[in-house]
């Protein structure tokens, strides 16, 4: 073999190389990528999903500890026997009422409460924070029975429950209710019921440090709608967007994952997702990124690789017709010189 052929070859042979290592190198930067990608929405599923379970652990706290607290029980007693003494009106009750609203008030405004309620065991809501429509009714004969307050109650009676968020037309906001059983001594004398809203929630779902152009936090009803807000959507969609993915779909059943899906805007994304751990709601918790954000490095890559292949391959197409052409010159040439001989 010539030492031409024999550098054509190494030459031929390092170029493969450069190809084949390109490509594996390709590989292991695309799953590492990936790998990295989902780490990143992981972690911030994990620590999101501690933001919102601790969040509701705490209101559930608050008001149980707002019910076992003496004064209140002690208010609550005093404002039922005014209430059903005179009504909301009677000069005894509104003093007893003058006296405690302060409390009640330093509560809304503190813990960004909507509202407070006593509901005695008998259904009857005889104080309000704030005077709604409800105040004054009976949750458990009158037409708010089937509203979130009087269903709420009924099941405060056994012990701190929650019920999901509805809209509130005066505040023009999604609210919600937690309620515990309020007790003189060992007897039920009532439940005592907050108004918390959705605001709270969504000032922890809208923290999107960290998650690019269009990775998102979002929640999920066991309804299949939001429970907090797109990024997408100018208008709210809590309550108003239904969401049916193949990762809600998981996580609602209880398995905790991460793939790459179509979200609900049929988009393809890369999903980490679970379900809460809190016994009352059956909630899913997404958090998700545009693939094609989040592989951004691996499309540039591939591109790259694609234009090194191009180029390769004119490369070795132009040298192959060169050879060829030469080998061809110089075939004719050796044959017409054995013509003129």
């Amino acid at each position: 073999m010539s030492t031409k052929r024999v550098f054509i070859t190494i030459g031929i042979a390092f170029s493969i190389f450069l190809i084949t290592l390109s490509l594996i190198s390709y590989k292991f930067l695309k799953n590492a990528i990936k790998v990295e990608a989902f780490n990143h929405l992981v972690s911030a599923r994990e620590l999101l999903k501690s933001q919102i379970e601790g969040y509701f652990q705490d209101r559930f706290g608050d008001v149980d500890v707002l019910a076992s607290n003496p004064v209140t029980g002690q208010g609550f007693s005093r404002l039922s026997k005014a209430f059903h003494a005179s009504g909301l009106e009677g000069p005894q009750y509104t003093k007893i009422a003058e006296l405690y609203q302060p409390l009640m008030e330093h509560y809304l405004s503190d813990y960004g409460y909507v509202n407070i309620y006593f509901v005695d065991k008998d259904g009857d809501v005889m104080f309000s924070a704030i005077r709604e429509e409800f105040t004054g009714t009976n949750l458990l004969t009158g037409r708010f029975k089937q509203f979130s307050i009087g269903q709420v109650f009924a099941r405060g009676l056994d012990g701190v429950a929650f019920e999901d968020y509805t809209w509130h037309e005066e505040m023009q906001e999604f609210t919600s209710y937690f309620a515990a059983p309020l007790y003189d001594g060992q007897m039920l004398i009532g439940v005592l019921v907050i108004e918390i809203p959705f605001s709270h929630l969504d000032a922890i779902m809208t923290h999107r440090a960290g998650m690019g152009e269009t990775g998102e936090m979002y929640l999920v009803g066991d309804d299949g709608y939001m429970r907090s807000n797109s990024r997408f959507f100018e208008e709210p969609t809590i309550l108003q967007k239904e969401v049916d993915t193949e990762a809600t779909r998981e996580a609602l059943n209880g398995i905790v994952g991460k793939k790459i899906i179509k979200d609900y805007r049929g988009i393809s994304v890369l999903s980490a997702y679970t379900a809460l751990d809190l016994k009352f709601v059956n909630w899913a918790l997404l958090v998700e990124i545009d693939e094609k954000e989040a592989l951004a490095a691996i499309h540039t890559v591939e591109r790259r690789v694609e234009i090194l292949g191009g180029l390769t391959a004119c490369i070795t197409f132009l040298y192959i017709y060169l050879v060829n052409r030469r080998k061809n010159q110089q075939i004719l040439a050796e044959t017409l010189e054995e013509s003129k001989t």
